[in-house]
């Protein structure tokens, strides 16, 4: 099947197609039009990083700090599709130089 003409969206992180959302990685409030597929599990996941080096976000009238704080948190939802990609290369037979 051609991975485009799927319908389902699929969680970027583990790949699974059940219970699937596209979450705001960069938060509604600040960076809307940029959505990221994450499973129920990733979800909760995302907004636990978040939350636990302070991305807060709410809504705020500076369009500035909206913007710096979109940015990290789609570093959150960055690390977490690089950590799972590091964690699949891992699973690979090595290589001979």
């Amino acid at each position: 099947m051609n991975p485009r003409s799927r319908t389902n969206p699929v969680c970027v992180i583990c790949g699974v197609d059940k219970n699937v959302e596209h979450n705001h990685a960069g938060g509604r409030n600040h960076l809307a039009w940029f959505t990221v597929p994450f499973c129920e599990r990733h979800h909760q996941q995302f907004h636990r990083q978040l939350e636990g080096v302070g991305i807060d976000l709410r809504y705020t009238p500076n369009k500035l700090k909206r913007l710096v704080t979109a940015a990290l948190a789609l570093t959150i939802a960055l690390w977490m599709v690089l950590q799972a990609l590091a964690e699949a290369v891992s699973l690979l037979p090595e290589e001979k130089a």
